[in-house]
């Protein structure tokens, strides 16, 4: 994987995994409402299940890429238009809730397993995981150095966002329902930059 690629798949990763979504509103509302070390089981199953879902993505979007080599020159125009959308989205992302979130869950915080499985019903990182790697791994060929460095780089970012977002807990939510209108437009602005790169470098 080139390095540019490699920087270009990493701005993506932070863009999309950073912002709020299920995962990280989820451990907002869970370590605020039963502090950091309760909720280690979700974190650890919900990166379990990161890398799990984004070497399946991986993997599959290889094969697939394997068997009908044309897929190519459409992946990476539907990945820049999956990636545009979300950047429109994001920009117009109003303040979230995180009350929502655990709402039921007020005896416990939810376990491994929890966070596990909900990897496999989250559409967002699963929507994500085969845009990246359509739009950043697929075009520039599909080994398997690079399809385990696609689902690393992902995973990682992903649960580096995570990690934010649960150490912040319940301070996070006042700072960004005040300035989230700048947070979400430089989020943006990534995602269209990445859009700029799959389409034109």
């Amino acid at each position: 994987m080139q390095l540019s690629v490699f920087f270009a798949l990493v701005a993506y990763a932070c863009a999309t995994t950073f912002s709020p979504g299920p995962n990280n509103v989820l451990l907002l509302s869970s370590t605020g409402q039963y502090g950091f070390k309760k909720c280690l089981p979700l974190m650890r199953g919900i990166w379990t299940g990161l890398i799990t879902v984004m070497l399946i993505c991986g993997f599959g979007c290889k094969l697939l890429g394997d068997l009908i080599p044309s897929i190519e020159r459409y992946a990476r125009f539907v990945g820049a238009a999956y990636i545009l959308w979300l950047g429109y989205k994001t920009l117009t992302r109003r303040v979230v809730s995180d009350s929502a979130q655990g709402a039921e869950q007020k005896e416990k915080p939810l376990n491994f397993v929890n966070g596990f499985l909900l990897q496999f019903l989250n559409v967002k990182i699963l929507m994500l995981g085969i845009a990246a790697y359509c739009s950043f791994v697929l075009p520039h060929g599909t080994s398997v150095p690079a399809t385990l460095i696609f689902a690393v780089t992902m995973a990682a970012c992903a649960a580096t966002g995570n990690l934010i977002w649960a150490t912040i807990g319940s301070l996070l939510f006042p700072i960004y329902s005040k300035h989230y209108r700048l947070f979400n437009g430089i989020m943006a602005l990534l995602l269209f930059w990445c859009v700029y790169k799959i389409l034109f470098i």
